[in-house]
């Protein structure tokens, strides 16, 4: 009798676990972060496809974060590089860079801290150039605070 126990126990653990488990508090998602529209479409998106928007980086496809846009990579592979930029290509550049802001802490971004040299405080970067510099020297860059500024809410 002793043996069945065990072995029924044993056969109901994994469930038992299981249930214990939906029964712990789910964390809310974290929110997320809606930085201008107007701004990004400004002042944001030229600085990015200028800076990141290389079909070798941030223009590929097979990359999360895509930033697309004349003379560089484009959403319809048929269009011209000089076509000026669409609305779709402008949405998308937005949508994937407002995925890399942390909403509850702008500085703790990956749009902030990837593109920025780890001697400055950034995380690392594989797009260096060909002095193995990161896109970004120093957080005094123009560039790098306008993206700060936007990535705050603090643009106009």
């Amino acid at each position: 009798m002793m043996v069945q126990l065990r072995f029924a126990l044993a056969r109901c653990a994994p469930l038992l676990a299981a249930l214990c488990l939906g029964c712990a508090e789910i964390a809310p998602a974290p929110p997320i972060a809606t930085p201008d529209r107007m701004a990004f479409d400004s002042l944001v998106w030229p600085i990015l496809v200028r800076d990141c928007g290389f079909s070798a980086c941030h223009g590929a496809e097979s990359r999360f974060f895509r930033v697309l846009g004349p003379g560089h990579e484009r959403l319809v592979p048929t269009m011209r590089l000089g076509e000026p930029v669409t609305a779709e290509e402008l949405q998308l550049s937005y949508d994937r860079a407002r995925s890399m802001l942390d909403a509850a802490d702008p500085d703790a971004s990956p749009l902030l801290l990837k593109p920025l040299e780890v001697a400055a405080g950034g995380s690392g970067h594989e797009g260096t150039d060909r002095f193995g510099r990161d896109v970004y020297h120093s957080v005094d860059d123009p560039s790098f605070q306008v993206l700060v500024r936007w990535a705050h809410g603090a643009l106009p």
